[in-house]
């Protein structure tokens, strides 16, 4: 009886692997015999419903290939992504690469300005505070390295070392108009020659395609003869009535 049972139980074992393949498993008999019926029940209540396996096959092709199209375009969005960010980190690194060289440029155009009046100083770029301070000596003997506020120097040095600023930013610049308005008001003689010259000079080195233009009360007749290639347009003097001119 015993190699009887071991023949069925072989038997059975057999054609329980045609279908598939050995599980195991912890449960007991009891519980795999309830799944059975529930799994049993359940396919009579869909025998029942009338369902059509033909109409759940088309549904589920067409989920399918939803599903793969959205994979895909979830995967080429991920690979863009990827793209956009490293082209953004080599585009940033190139940025502040790019604007410390150009601070570094406006500062040696500046201490280059200055020294055609025998002056020294520096221009100091914090980007992150977005802030620029400008230090500058004017003992033209030499003997003090100590460096200064604008705001502690005199209006003609003031004027000056303004002028020098904004043609070390002419350095760096592409613009194609620029101007200067009574930028020689507060200037002696002697800094306003030196001032001139090195607007001129700066004018003269610079390519075709700019064009300076400078508002000043003063007279020009004399850079005129000095450097050919600027035009003086001098306005008449306003006129006044006698009301005006007695009070």
């Amino acid at each position: 009886q015993r190699e009887e049972k071991l023949e069925e139980i072989s038997g059975v074992q057999g054609l329980a692997l045609q279908r598939c393949e050995r599980v195991e498993t912890r449960r007991s008999t009891r519980d795999l015999e309830q799944q059975i019926r529930n799994m049993e029940y359940r396919i009579q209540q869909g025998t029942k419903t009338a369902v059509n396996v033909e109409d759940i096959t088309r549904r589920f092709h067409e989920a399918k290939t939803k599903y793969e199209d959205i994979k895909d375009t979830v995967g080429r969005m991920k690979s863009f992504s990827k793209s956009l960010e490293s082209t953004l980190n080599k585009r940033e690194k190139r940025y502040f690469l790019f604007r410390k060289e150009i601070s570094t440029r406006m500062n040696f155009f500046f201490m280059m300005n200055l020294s055609q009046r025998g002056y020294s100083g520096k221009l100091e770029v914090d980007h992150e505070r977005r802030q620029l301070k400008m230090q500058l000596n004017v003992d033209t003997s030499g003997t003090s390295q100590e460096t200064h506020d604008v705001r502690t120097l005199s209006g003609g040095e003031r004027s000056f070392s303004t002028v020098c600023f904004i043609c070390s930013l002419w350095n760096i610049m592409e613009s194609p108009f620029r101007c200067l308005d009574e930028f020689d008001v507060f200037m002696d003689l002697y800094n306003r020659r030196i001032t001139m010259n090195l607007l001129m000079e700066h004018a003269s080195q610079t390519p075709r395609q700019r064009q300076y233009i400078l508002f000043t009360p003063q007279d020009m007749s004399t850079f005129s003869k000095k450097f050919k290639n600027i035009k003086i347009l001098q306005l008449a003097a306003p006129e006044r009535n006698n009301a005006e001119t007695e009070a």
